[in-house]
């Protein structure tokens, strides 16, 4: 996918209680720039699985939250798009992320490890050398996090370049990162802020594979 897209469903059913789409916000965003975003075929919505992780979680905290309404949520897919259209995008986006009423949730892993990802970084010789892979994995995790946190696009962009980590959600957060880039001079100041990392496992040799996970949320400045 070249561009962005954006669900096509009415109702996102999970285990613990439906999520309608948000119909009239899907709308406004295709409007956006006639031919920018796209509509997902409903077997590509599907099939995604980023969103479909965070779904149910979404369901409950709505659920736990005694709403007497439903929020509605809109699933937008990030394509493999370049740094210039991340840009474009985020700027496109940057009046509906910076409302007060609108919630964005980005699902993404971070270090995907092994011979089957085809990337294997390792400690460089000049680093301890009691360092275990499963660490250097961490290490540099948490610088990607760190330029998260800087909310500067062009800094994420960098190290991704640099590093070649394989964070798989790196366009829409880079998507994310723009928009509220735009925002940042007028309206949006955020605080963001990581508070938890794991590994699926710790890689100690080039035999083993690992999935590193980092969450974090953003919430504006008083």
């Amino acid at each position: 996918l070249d561009g962005c897209a954006v669900s096509g469903a009415t109702v996102i059913e999970t285990p613990v209680g439906d999520l309608p789409v948000d119909g009239a916000l899907r709308e406004e965003i295709l409007q956006l720039k006639p031919g920018a975003f796209t509509v997902m075929e409903q077997g590509v919505d599907e099939k995604e699985h980023s969103g479909e992780m965070q779904y149910p979680y979404i369901a409950k905290v709505i659920k736990d939250a005694n709403k007497n309404r439903p929020i509605p949520v809109l699933p937008i897919m990030c394509g493999s798009i370049t740094t210039a259209k991340e840009a474009e995008y985020g700027k496109l986006l940057a009046p509906i992320v910076a409302r007060r009423d609108v919630l964005c949730v980005i699902s993404t892993d971070f270090c995907h490890w092994g011979r089957r990802f085809s990337y294997q970084p390792q400690p460089p010789p000049s680093s301890s050398s009691s360092m275990q892979i499963f660490e250097y994995i961490q290490s540099m995790d948490e610088e990607g996090m760190r330029h998260i946190s800087m909310q500067e696009p062009g800094a994420f962009a960098k190290y991704l370049k640099e590093t070649r980590n394989t964070i798989c959600g790196r366009h829409a957060i880079q998507t994310w990162l723009n928009a509220v880039h735009c925002n940042n001079p007028d309206r949006e100041i955020l605080d963001i802020e990581f508070v938890k990392y794991a590994q699926s496992s710790p890689a100690m040799s080039l035999q083993d594979s690992s999935v590193s996970y980092a969450s974090a949320t953003a919430r504006t400045r008083p």
